[in-house]
This record gives C-alpha cells, structure tokens and sequence, in this order.
C-alpha cells in the first residue's frame, strides 16, 4: 500500500510540475522512489492506469457528495476541480487517449449513483445526465474561459440548470 500511495502522490506531483503529456512512467518511478517494475506491477498500462486508479478514488468522493444537497454538491465539485486542477486535466487526456480503461470505472461509478438514489423519486438517467453536464461546465469555466466573474455565479448557474432540468424531467 505504501509503493501504491507512493505512486499516486509522484503522479500527481508530476502532473502539476510538468503535466500530463510530459509524464512517463519512468518519471513516476524515479519521483516515487520505485522500481519502473514495481509501477507496471500495480498500472500495466503505465500513466493511463494510474489517472485510472486516481480516478477511481475520486469517484467514491462523489458518491459520497450524493448525500449533500445540490448546491454544495457543485461547489464541493468546484472546490475539488479547482484545487486539483491540472489532475482534471490529467483525467481528461488519459480518458480520451484510453476511453477501454475508464468505460468499467464509469459503469461502477454508475451502479454506485444508482445504489445511492434508491428510493428517492429521481431516475439514474437524469442524475447522471445533470452530472455530466454539471463536470462539463465546471471543466469549461476551468479549462477554457471563465464563464462568469466568479465561483458563486458559477455555482448559482448551475444549481439552477440542475434544478430546473429535475423538476421539468420528473
């Protein structure tokens, strides 16, 4: 558990030092004070599956956000994006660059949102549709242009969008 922990905070180290392209696996070893061995032992497909592993952490952290309400649910999302910024971006790359890792991790992030809102008088459909439309705005604001002066207006917007998208697809 200590390499594997070892590994996680090299990774993410590099990717805010360097970024995600520049990242090897090679780096991660040498940062993590591992073998390049010890990192394929636990990722056998170098950097994509330690953003995968990561990932997969930061899932349990949003489902674990299921139980706040809405609006502190986008701000807590917001909080996390910001202080983990280029770890997003990380995220973003190694899904698209390996979508076959992370279509299982998406399906359990799915079954665990789905165990998480029975019972309450909303559809997975529409939870996961606010979800990624929720992500998606806070990666654009992140990533590509501030779309509002400041966090709150962000927040406010898209609670708003959530809301209304809920109580019209009910």
């Amino acid at each position: 558990m200590q390499k594997l922990n070892a590994i996680y905070m090299a990774f993410t180290d590099l990717v805010n030092e360097i970024g995600y392209e520049k990242l090897t696996t090679r780096l991660v070893a040498k940062k993590a004070g591992v073998s390049i061995g010890s990192v394929y032992y636990y990722f056998p497909d170098g950097k994509a599956s330690i953003a995968a592993g990561l990932y997969e952490k930061n899932l349990s952290a949003q489902l674990e956000n299921m139980q706040l309400d809405l609006r502190t649910q986008i701000s807590r999302s917001l909080s996390i994006h910001k202080e983990h910024k280029e770890l997003y971006r990380a995220f973003d790359q190694a899904i698209y660059a390996r979508k076959d890792i992370f279509l299982g991790l998406k399906n359990r992030r799915d079954s665990g949102m789905k165990d998480e809102i029975s019972g309450e008088d909303i559809s997975l459909d529409l939870v996961l549709l606010m979800n990624g439309t929720v992500d998606a705005l806070i990666h654009r604001h992140l990533f590509v242009e501030s779309m509002f002066e400041t966090d709150e207006e962000l927040v406010d917007y898209l609670t708003a969008i959530a809301t209304a998208s809920y109580n019209y697809l009910k």
